[in-house]
């Protein structure tokens, strides 16, 4: 009894050991895999991080080609814009009109009231809006237009005359010198549209000779400054 006894305490000790052996078995096989995790995590969180880092510069970068890509299309847009203005003031200069005309040697010294002034010649009559055989301007085009008078008159004459356009008086002069031969000038701005006659009247005339002219003195312009 005895001996069974004993055997079965060796038996007993003999499971627990292989038990115990089998505990530190999988505790130590539990704690290889703990290790293996966290090396395994701490592994991907610093992937993480790197690829947070990444990001972060990708998007400053995106931001900045942005912030350049649109700066150049601002200033391609800029260029353009000017371009197109210049080829308009171009075009405008091509579309432009020469339109002006200086006409002297008045054909009549002495004449009515309400007569026309013919100046009989012209140093220069671009687009041959003036028509020196009836002595009146008939705009070819709409636009703005300088008209200029300059007469001169004899001593003790007077003479009043004005710039007409379609029988509207737009500038008069009242010119006497008793003492000497005078001259004076007048001018006027003004819109005409394409058709409208311009035109120098007396408004007071005179028998004897008002109009002292020699060496071309009296004269009659006009130009279209701006369509």
């Amino acid at each position: 009894m005895l001996v069974i006894k004993f055997v079965s305490v060796s038996g007993l000790l003999a499971v627990l050991a292989v038990v115990l052996t089998a505990v530190l078995t999988v505790v130590l096989a539990a704690d290889d895999d703990s290790d293996d995790d966290l090396t395994y995590e701490a592994k991907l969180l610093d992937r993480m991080i790197h690829m947070e880092t990444r990001l972060e510069r990708l998007d400053k970068t995106l931001e900045a080609t942005k912030t350049i890509i649109k700066t150049t299309i601002q200033d391609q847009t800029n260029f353009l814009n000017n371009k197109t203005a210049q080829i308009e003031l171009l075009k405008a200069k091509i579309d432009f009109p020469l339109v002006a005309f200086n006409a002297h040697s008045p054909r009549d010294y002495s004449p009515d009231t309400n007569q026309i002034y013919i100046w009989s010649s012209t140093l220069v009559n671009e687009g041959n809006a003036y028509d020196t055989n009836t002595g009146i301007f008939k705009a070819p085009v709409s636009g703005l237009y300088y008209f200029a008078v300059h007469t001169c008159n004899y001593a003790g004459a007077t003479n009043i005359y004005a710039i007409v356009k379609e029988e509207k008086d737009i500038a008069t002069s009242y010119q006497h010198d008793n003492a000497v031969n005078d001259c004076t000038s007048m001018n006027s701005i003004t819109n005409v549209t394409a058709g409208e006659r311009v035109w120098v009247r007396c408004t007071s005339g005179s028998t004897s000779n008002q109009l002292w002219e020699s060496s071309g003195r009296s004269s009659f312009i006009g130009a279209l400054i701006r369509k």
